[in-house]
């Protein structure tokens, strides 16, 4: 009798153990929130949010869809309400277009990418479009992911053209298979040293099936400045 009590015992063990690693793996499929996340072939994501900072509200929306295994097509729209009287940025920021392409998927991911940022009525920084283009790398484990990138953007233009470089390393720990929380960093240097800056965040992640919830603050010590949002990821 004793034997079949541990018999059943270790079957329960065994089976409960297999349910949290298949929901765990599954959980982890559509976590769109990790730095090294890429959708795949016919998978489509949505991003939404908002965030106020500087006395300015922005809200934003992405869409990306993975054309294959390799290739990710994404545009994004931005608008904007500033509540200072004293300025006047009010409207859409910009409509962004970008591609990635993913060179590497082995143990250490690699991936190019680059896009477009078309003004729009009102941008509180630039007021003409914005190429980019640059390299992330990471590698993830059951419990992290330890990334990176590199991003150079440029403004064409007689007068106001300029260049500046960001590189941005992130951390993201999953501290289950619905809890997420994820620490990063924008260094960035510019051919006009009025946009140089230091900006870190953190964020806290609740997935629920192919959904995550997001809050995440930042502050930029150029700027002296702190700004604190939400947004809500979907993927399809």
């Amino acid at each position: 009798m004793s034997c079949i009590k541990n018999k059943i015992v270790l079957t329960g063990v065994a089976f409960c153990g297999f349910m949290a690693l298949f929901s765990s793996t599954s959980a982890a499929i559509f976590d769109t929130e990790d730095p090294m996340y890429f959708e795949q072939a016919r998978d489509f994501t949505i991003r939404g949010g908002l965030s106020f900072g500087d006395d300015i509200l922005d809200v934003g929306l992405k869409a990306a869809y993975g054309i294959n295994d390799i290739f990710v097509f994404g545009t994004t729209v931005k608008y904007q309400q500033d509540f200072n009287d004293e300025r006047d940025y009010d409207g859409f920021s910009y409509f962004g277009f970008d591609a990635m392409y993913r060179m590497s998927n082995g143990a250490v991911k690699s991936d190019l990418f680059g896009g477009i940022k078309v003004s729009g009525d009102a941008d509180p920084r630039f007021d003409k479009n914005i190429y980019f283009g640059g390299v992330r790398i990471g590698r993830s484990w059951d419990w992290v992911t330890l990334s990176g990138a590199l991003k150079s953007s440029w403004i064409f233009d007689e007068l106001n053209g300029m260049a500046w470089i960001d590189i941005m390393p992130d951390i993201y720990f999953r501290l289950s298979s619905n809890w997420r929380i994820g620490l990063g960093a924008d260094f960035r240097k510019s051919t006009n040293p009025i946009f140089d800056t230091t900006i870190v965040n953190a964020k806290l992640v609740r997935q629920y099936g192919r959904t995550q919830y997001v809050g995440f603050g930042e502050y930029d010590f150029e700027q002296n400045n702190m700004k604190f949002g939400t947004r809500v990821n979907i993927s399809f």
